[in-house]
């Protein structure tokens, strides 16, 4: 990582560390089924915040290659979040997908405005619906494997990407694949040996992960 990067990612992380109550009480409350004052404060056992600290740390690093810093903090933070909802109710919550979607966007209208370049915003909206667009079809031709939360998140990845480069959005979609891939395999071996039977039993694999690790781990690429 170059050294212009030391500083905002010493931001970022100070950041991320002093939110991080705040994100394990979120991941709480919408694993919990929520849907009124989930977004309050609210005590936490100590396991779930180290939990929701290690993942939006290790997010916030990756994502410090990103542009615009804010777009991709927003989404490390808020994508921790989803990611560890999402593995533990295979559910990712519109009720925080769609504020988050809101304030990254905004951060890459002011990120256009202020830099005087309209062409990456434009890629930004052009990719987040494309993917999005594939993302629906899959979920209408097979909606056992893909949920509504899955098209929203993909979308929403593919946007911020869509900002650095097409090939950042492929490399990410790839990447998500990939990953979810892997997951279906280890929870396929972990179903095997804890019942003694074949891996034939059908797998529910969280996209949520994939994606949100997919997106950043792009930007190294």
């Amino acid at each position: 990582m170059t050294e212009t990067l030391t500083w905002p990612l010493m931001v970022g992380l100070a950041a991320a560390v002093a939110v991080s109550p705040l994100s394990a009480a979120w991941t709480a409350a919408l694993a919990d089924g929520q849907r009124v004052g989930w977004w309050r404060p609210r005590a936490v056992s100590a396991g779930r915040w180290v939990t929701v600290t290690a993942v939006t740390v290790a997010l916030v690093v990756l994502a410090a290659a990103g542009s615009p810093p804010v777009a991709w903090w927003l989404l490390a933070v808020g994508g921790g979040v989803l990611a560890v909802v999402d593995a533990q109710t295979q559910l990712l919550p519109a009720r925080l997908t769609y504020p988050l979607a809101g304030a990254i966007a905004a951060a890459l209208i002011a990120a256009a405005v202020t830099g005087g370049d309209a062409e990456p915003l434009v890629r930004a909206a052009l990719a987040a619906s494309a993917v999005g667009a594939l993302w629906f079809a899959v979920c209408f031709l097979s909606p056992r494997t893909t949920g509504l939360g899955d098209v929203r998140l993909a979308a929403l990845t593919s946007g911020v990407l869509g900002w650095v480069s097409w090939a950042d959005v492929w490399q990410g979609q790839v990447l998500a694949l990939l990953l979810a891939g892997l997951t279906a395999v280890a929870m396929a071996l972990t179903t095997r040996r804890g019942t003694g039977r074949g891996l034939r039993r059908v797998v529910t694999v969280p996209m949520g992960p994939a994606m949100i690790a997919g997106s950043v781990l792009a930007l190294w690429l």
